[in-house]
């Protein structure tokens, strides 16, 4: 159906939904994608993987999947499980707000009860009355993603300080997103938010200021720095601080130790 909205019109539709049942040793099968798909869990545990991302759902997990990425699972359920799913096609999800390929946890059981309206209106009613539930489904999944974005410092003090743990290993936006089970954009679109620079570039400017730690309080080679931070070489070490500094880390420390 095609809606008309202030900021222009849209079309949607829910293509399938269901409520699936798995015994032990289930896992996601691949999936070509092409709808976006939203996931209810209900019962044990399940992971999967979209694209770079990695997720693993916990009874209590609302999971919105990309219409555009590849999706597989990762391991087998060690036990039963069970899930409320829905495949809809969007034709832009910024009317909604949607976070496109997030796992948040709603406070409230709003979106299992949409879930079943849901299913009660694809089985006894006209398809336009299982677009119009799906779609109060979608605005209920993103109002679930901002309440939680407004609840993300928390988020991203942990986050934050994994990184700072990590540092001194080749960690990337991607290794990030599949530690805690968010999507890479997504994660960026958060550091943009309270720290005004993307996730990328917060993790590059975490490793400079502990590159400029090390030589400006040791003496030690700038090989064997380019070791602890992780670089496979002094080579690509001198030409990763170069290019966020200006400078190379030889010069760098030169200059610091002059003012000392």
């Amino acid at each position: 159906m095609r809606i008309e909205t202030e900021k222009g019109s849209f079309t949607f539709h829910c293509l399938s939904a269901g409520y699936f049942i798995g015994s032990k040793g289930w896992a996601y099968p691949r999936d070509k994608s092409g709808s976006y798909r939203l996931i209810y869990m209900l019962r044990g545990e399940m992971t999967l993987q979209e694209g770079l991302s990695a997720y693993q759902l916990a009874p209590g997990d609302l999971l919105l999947l990309s219409d555009d990425l590849s999706r597989s699972g990762m391991t087998p359920s060690g036990e039963k499980i069970s899930f409320y799913w829905a495949d809809f096609v969007l034709s832009d999800p910024d009317p909604f707000g949607l976070t496109v390929s997030c796992k948040v946890r709603p406070e409230n059981d709003r979106a299992l009860i949409l879930f079943k309206q849901l299913l009660a209106m694809k089985e006894n009613y006209p398809e336009e009355a299982g677009d119009y539930a799906a779609m109060l489904l979608a605005v209920e999944t993103a109002a679930v993603q901002k309440s939680t974005m407004v609840r993300s410092p928390k988020i991203l003090r942990e986050i934050t300080e994994w990184i700072r743990r990590q540092i001194t290993t080749p960690i990337t936006a991607a290794d990030v997103g599949r530690q805690f089970s968010y999507n890479p954009d997504y994660l960026t679109y958060l550091f943009k938010e309270y720290f005004g620079i993307g996730l990328k570039e917060y993790i590059n400017e975490q490793k400079i200021k502990k590159a400029e730690e090390y030589l400006k309080t040791t003496d030690s080679p700038v090989k064997e720095i380019a070791a602890l931070l992780g670089f496979k070489n002094a080579n690509q070490f001198i030409k990763y601080f170069t290019y966020h500094e200006g400078v190379s880390p030889a010069h760098y420390r030169g200059q610091y130790n002059q003012t000392m």
